[in-house]
């Protein structure tokens, strides 16, 4: 809960503040995250799409390669990928697992430890609240997980009129940008849901899947695909042609073979910020 700090070679380092907090009221919740304002922290982690895909795969226990520049310039900070990292591993939120590059101040860095994982867990959940008005994020991803996929589509929809703008959605990222977008979301399932992104199954690699821990609850394979006015017609053709992609790929593959049956496969059609849900 309170170790997994290094100091020069030394490894195993506990954070003694937490430690005290812990031997004075016998409770295992994160001490040392509430000492002091996180805004700054909670800026950066919702401000780009980017950023925030990769916090999620942070909180699966990943490390991930980063640009640490540990001369952080804070004004700014947020329109800056490297000083964003170089923020998280200078205070602490992220350590270094290993030196990729050291000419070009590339790292492994992965979350410290669980205070430190409660900390992001409790931000993506802050900015849901904040953001969503009339729509608790719990409640759509029942709305989910339980088949009541007209009202999660209902949602879903409110969702993203409320909280971006066209400025969000660029023309050569929107499908990353839901992607990463709709990650967030399902951190919320972490402890029934094995979350998985742009992983292999069948003949391809799908966007997400969602793989129950309760091998009799629903299990979901996710595609996201923006209309290309170019090469498709309507929105129509771009729900057919994503549909065609995860048949033809095989994408259920993975879940099939472990034995899961109730699989839900969904395609989530964009055009800027009109959207469109299809499951079958």
């Amino acid at each position: 809960m309170y170790d997994g700090y290094r100091i020069g070679n030394t490894e195993g380092i506990y954070n003694p503040w937490s430690i005290l907090n812990f031997l004075t009221d016998r409770k295992l919740v994160p001490y040392w995250v509430n000492t002091s304002s996180n805004d700054l922290i909670k800026l950066i982690l919702t401000k780009s799409s980017s950023v925030k895909e990769r916090i999620e795969r942070l909180m699966k226990g990943e490390a991930i390669e980063a640009k640490v520049n540990l001369e952080t310039i804070i004004v700014g900070i947020e329109n800056n990928e490297d000083n964003i990292w170089g923020l998280l591993v200078g205070t602490d939120y992220l350590k270094v697992t290993e030196v990729v590059d050291l000419a070009e101040s590339i790292y492994k860095v992965k979350i410290v430890n669980n205070e430190i994982r409660i900390l992001f867990s409790q931000i993506i959940r802050e900015w849901f609240s904040n953001k969503v008005i009339g729509n608790d994020l719990n409640s759509i991803m029942k709305d989910l997980v339980t088949l009541n996929l007209e009202e999660f589509k209902e949602k879903f929809k409110i969702l993203v009129m409320q909280m971006f703008s066209y400025m969000d959605i660029g023309i050569d990222t929107a499908e990353n940008f839901y992607h990463a977008f709709v990650l967030g979301m399902l951190v919320s399932l972490k402890d029934t849901y094995v979350v998985n992104s742009n992983r292999e199954s069948g003949m391809g690699r799908y966007d997400i899947m969602l793989e129950p821990k309760d091998k009799n609850t629903n299990s979901f394979i996710m595609e996201f695909k923006v209309f290309k006015q170019d090469k498709e017609k309507d929105i129509e053709e771009t729900i057919a042609n994503a549909k065609k992609q995860i048949e033809e790929k095989q994408y259920e593959t993975s879940l099939r073979e472990r034995g899961f049956t109730n699989i839900t496969k969904m395609v989530f059609a964009f055009d800027g910020k009109d959207v469109k849900i299809e499951e079958y």
